[in-house]
């Protein structure tokens, strides 16, 4: 777990706050579907945060296996797959509210209103966008070692 003071450039995994899951990357397609599981292979559960310069909040989420980025597959709705692609996406990771500890909203920074979550508990559940802020929306940044 880290500080929510010291969120930097860095290379983590992204747990599911609600179910311990961890966001991976479906398959190892240059173009693939972000999916949460209980344990993978390393690779798959490394992401790294790349904070943009002079924006607050805002950050490139990088696969370390792929070298992809998290992006839109469409435009940003409730209910859009959040997907890997060559293209880099900006997100706002922003910390919850007080008092919960060191758990992170994620948003599209073309609408902030949508959340990153998941519908379902099972392994292999697609990561998707929602509109509703109590939905399972909490997520945890555990830096990973070097």
């Amino acid at each position: 777990m880290i500080d929510q003071a010291t969120l930097q450039t860095a290379t983590y995994n992204i747990r599911h706050i609600a179910t311990g899951q961890y966001v991976a990357l479906k398959d190892t397609m240059r173009t693939s579907t972000l999916i949460v599981l209980q344990d993978s292979h390393f690779e798959h559960l490394a992401w790294v945060l790349d904070k943009l310069a002079g924006l607050e909040d805002t950050y490139h989420v990088r696969s370390f296996l792929q070298n992809t980025f998290a992006q839109m597959g469409e435009s940003p709705t409730a209910g859009a797959e959040i997907v890997s692609g060559t293209e880099s996406y900006p997100w706002f990771i922003r910390p919850a509210a007080s008092g919960f500890g060191d758990f992170y909203l994620i948003s599209p920074c073309s609408d902030p209103s949508l959340y990153w979550t998941i519908m379902k508990t099972r392994d292999g559940t697609k990561a998707i966008l929602t509109n509703n802020p109590q939905h399972h929306v909490y997520w945890q940044f555990v830096k990973m070692s070097a």
